[in-house]
């Protein structure tokens, strides 16, 4: 197994810095915003609360086999789950009764006539294909967007329909920064195709979104590359729980949509490598008889684990479709 360089190679990065304003956007919401928030994200939205480690995603990576997309360790291999990623949103309902999200075209004009915008507002980045973070924030972030000039709101003067659209563009924010971030910092305009999908669609979900693009993230940089593109801070919550194995750790109980921001509880007392090569140490020696299998809060009656013709699915994410063969580590989900 090769070891990636730190010292030769490019610096790598991955998203360690939340946007102030994507907190006070949240914080600012109307009561029935966050309802519409809650809905589509679960208690995803937690993660805005999580401190990243770019080390503990750096140390994974020599160990991640994308062939099969699974980490593979000394004597085991171990994987993020559909139920796992699900678990930690608190998404209801079966899975296997759930529509996966998969990406929307949308072209410019659909883009603005989604967040009522006009179709004269000038935006060389339309055009690209995405826009800026504070293109959205300017707009429906800031609780005084409605009031500002030359923003090309078609609201008519009509607050509760710019209030109507904060959610939707929050959403659309927040895949942007957190579960499919760009190096440039820019959203791509397809998130909103997902997000007004998300919002429309009873039992549609995110999910296997989130774990393609994960998958494809982990590939990437296995190849060399530079930014991590997808979700680190949850794939790095998910590893420091598999790592915490000890007596009584099963019974810690459900969570809800508080499972993200009470992870630190549930693992107060487990010491934690501090540097990106004390990780990949402990991991190299990592054995099947010290990681924690299976996470106390996750319940579930059926996992998906292969399709009716092949022992493999295909996730769609944003910019990929991922094979997902969890019948190689069904042990995780007892």
């Amino acid at each position: 197994m090769c070891r990636r360089s730190t010292i030769q190679n490019e610096p790598f990065s991955v998203r360690e810095e939340i946007p102030l304003e994507l907190h006070m956007w949240w914080h600012d919401l109307g009561e029935d915003s966050r309802k519409a928030v809650t809905k589509a994200l679960g208690g995803l939205i937690g993660l805005l609360k999580v401190n990243p480690r770019k080390d503990v995603i750096d140390a994974l990576i020599p160990f991640w086999d994308p062939t099969h997309n699974v980490f593979y360790f000394a004597d085991f291999e171990l994987t993020p789950t559909l139920e796992e990623i699900a678990g930690y949103a608190d998404f209801e309902g079966n899975l296997r009764s759930q529509y996966p999200v998969a990406p929307r075209t949308i072209t410019p004009h659909k883009y603005l006539d989604l967040l009522s915008i006009s179709r004269d507002i000038r935006d060389r980045n339309l055009a690209k294909g995405f826009r800026t973070f504070y293109f959205l924030y300017q707009r429906y972030g800031n609780p005084r967007g409605f009031e500002t000039p030359d923003t090309g709101l078609t609201h008519a003067g009509n607050q509760n329909n710019w209030e109507a659209r904060r959610g939707l563009d929050f959403i659309a924010a927040f895949l942007g920064v957190l579960v499919c971030p760009r190096k440039d910092r820019n959203i791509e305009l397809g998130l909103v195709g997902i997000t007004d999908f998300m919002m429309k669609k009873e039992n549609g979900t995110i999910v296997s979104l989130i774990l393609a693009e994960i998958y494809r993230a982990l590939t990437l940089f296995r190849e060399g590359g530079k930014f991590f593109e997808g979700y680190n801070m949850l794939l790095q919550l998910w590893m420091e729980e598999h790592i915490c194995h000890r007596p009584g750790y099963l019974n810690c109980g459900m969570t809800g949509l508080e499972c993200i921001e009470k992870q630190e509880k549930r693992v107060e007392g487990y010491e934690f490598p501090d540097s990106t090569e004390a990780w990949h140490t402990h991991l190299r020696y990592l054995t099947a008889n010290k990681i924690e299998w299976t996470f106390g809060w996750l319940s579930v009656d059926e996992v998906i684990y292969m399709s009716a013709e092949e022992c493999f699915l295909l996730l769609m994410g944003l910019r990929s479709i991922q094979p997902y063969a969890p019948h190689r580590v069904l042990r995780q989900l007892g």
